[in-house]
């Protein structure tokens, strides 16, 4: 199997006076078609490691973070940018993965044509809306929407993206138990085509039914569970 992501000694503080450790020297690596269920309790790091590994933010610790093979530690953003298409984030807050200014149906569309230059572009974003169950939902502009809503709106843009990794941060939240479930099957088969993906969960039943590993992140260290 293939590394689409690798993280190594990565380390992080938080506070001033009092500095607390919320990742110690902390190691992990997503295989090509893994997927990997984090889990721990709130407020523990985990959206902390997810955004070091995506050099969305900085480790404070000599770390060395490798995507499909290229050490992108040291990566300006610029140097960045081309590579960060294959490697997407779906954070909590929704919202800064859809453009305020555009419908839904306008960020799906450019996402299709100009990330994953999908043969017909518009064909390709409304199957995925459909697949998700927000077809209905194209015209409107996202903060129209509901939080689940845009959670689904948010999934379907990094699904058109066709990434090779995904940080995915509680991809259920805010959503009822049917569209969870269809939410959690379309990440499965993407990884079953050969995404990498990890998932923050705090739901242990589906950790247990869809993930290939679980992690618990415990203590500022990861370990298998």
């Amino acid at each position: 199997m293939t590394a689409v992501l690798t993280g190594t000694g990565l380390g992080f503080q938080t506070g001033h006076a009092e500095r607390r450790a919320v990742l110690q020297d902390v190691s992990i690596t997503v295989q090509e078609g893994e997927m990997i269920a984090l889990e721990g309790a709130s407020g523990i790091g985990k959206t902390v490691l997810g955004t070091l590994l995506l050099r969305l933010r900085r480790a404070n610790t000599a770390a060395r973070v490798t995507w499909s093979g290229v050490d992108v530690t040291a990566l300006s953003a610029r140097a960045l940018r081309p590579l960060r298409v294959r490697h997407q984030a779906l954070l909590q807050h929704t919202g800064a993965s859809l453009p305020p200014y555009m419908t839904v149906g306008q960020a799906l569309l450019e996402t299709a044509r100009h990330v994953a230059r999908a043969p017909d572009p518009a064909l390709a974003a409304q199957q995925t809306a459909a697949s998700l169950g927000i077809d209905g939902l194209l015209h409107r502009n996202p903060r129209h929407l509901s939080g689940g809503e845009q959670r689904r709106a948010g999934l379907a843009r990094l699904l058109l993206a066709d990434p090779v990794f995904a940080f995915i941060d509680e991809p259920d939240a805010g959503l009822d138990a049917e569209a969870r479930l269809v939410a959690l099957r379309l990440l499965r088969s993407r990884c079953d085509l050969g995404m990498g993906c990890l998932l923050v969960t705090h739901n242990q039943d589906l950790a247990r039914r869809f993930a290939d590993r679980r992690l618990l992140l415990e203590g500022g260290t990861l370990r298998a569970l």
